[in-house]
């Protein structure tokens, strides 16, 4: 560990924050004193440097940011524990999770990378209310397993098997209402898609949605939309693995999709 650049960061730092901006692709702006106890400045760079790299591999976005995405801490912020935006705003007492290297890599950073996550989300391929606290998860399952090597049940609790299982099956008990298709329910869709056709999938359907144009208003034709777009991308019908989930397939849709074969097996099919 390489400790030359210590004295640089804390020169940079004012009465109460110290910004630690030797990073690629983000800037965090945390307590002074946490500056001041920073053992290894490189190795936590190079930690985030990788962590940013690989929230911008899976949106399929360049690697370098237009601009930097910054954390800031403080006693005060405007709304819960941590919220997205420019900048993220995170309570001031969880700052040192932000710098501690062996606490990101033993532990998590789920919450943080959350919030990247929701900087990630785009509105064509968002279906609000219902996926708003759901689809910046990916990011943080993304980044624990590829970057860290954490298990997602590890990440988070919520992420168990069991728990997952459990998910699954009370919302087909329920009658599979979209209405009840949201945040940690709405998370297992995508992560049976991700278990099924890997990351590299959802990098290419990010991609597409770059080249598409007059994308639809409603959370209806934008769900159709989304069914079609990864179909076509696995080459695979999957309207009737998103109908299981409650998803407003049209029959437009599913003729579109009538030549490629069906995924019949799919995890919810158990739940029939």
């Amino acid at each position: 560990c390489d400790n030359s650049s210590r004295v640089v960061l804390v020169a940079q730092c004012s009465l109460t924050l110290g910004r630690v901006g030797i990073f690629y692709n983000i800037i965090l702006t945390v307590p002074s004193n946490v500056v001041r106890d920073l053992d290894c400045p490189d190795e936590l760079a190079a930690l985030w440097n990788e962590m940013m790299r690989a929230i911008a591999d899976l949106a399929a976005k360049p690697h370098k940011f237009p601009r930097k995405e910054r954390f800031v801490a403080d006693v005060q912020i405007s709304h819960g524990w941590m919220h997205a935006g420019y900048p993220v705003m995170i309570h001031s007492t969880v700052a040192a999770e932000l710098v501690k290297v062996d606490h990101i890599r033993n532990v998590g950073i789920w919450g943080p990378i959350h919030e990247l996550g929701h900087n990630q989300q785009r509105g064509c391929w968002e279906f609000p209310p219902n996926t708003t606290e759901c689809t910046c998860n990916l990011w943080s399952v993304y980044v624990h397993e590829e970057v860290l090597g954490m298990d997602r049940a590890k990440a988070h609790p919520n992420m168990t098997l069991a728990n997952r299982n459990y998910r699954a099956a009370e919302f087909a008990k329920g009658g599979r209402q979209l209405s009840k298709w949201d945040m940690w329910v709405a998370l297992e869709t995508y992560m049976q898609l991700q278990g099924k056709f890997g990351w590299d999938a959802f990098k290419k359907v990010f991609a597409a949605y770059p080249t598409m144009s007059d994308f639809p208003n409603d959370n209806e034709g934008k769900m159709n939309l989304y069914a079609e777009t990864f179909s076509r991308t696995v080459e695979m019908n999957l309207t009737g693995f998103f109908k299981s989930w409650g998803w407003p397939i049209t029959p437009a849709t599913e003729e579109k999709l009538s030549n490629l074969p069906s995924w019949s097996d799919h995890p919810m099919v158990q739940y029939d």
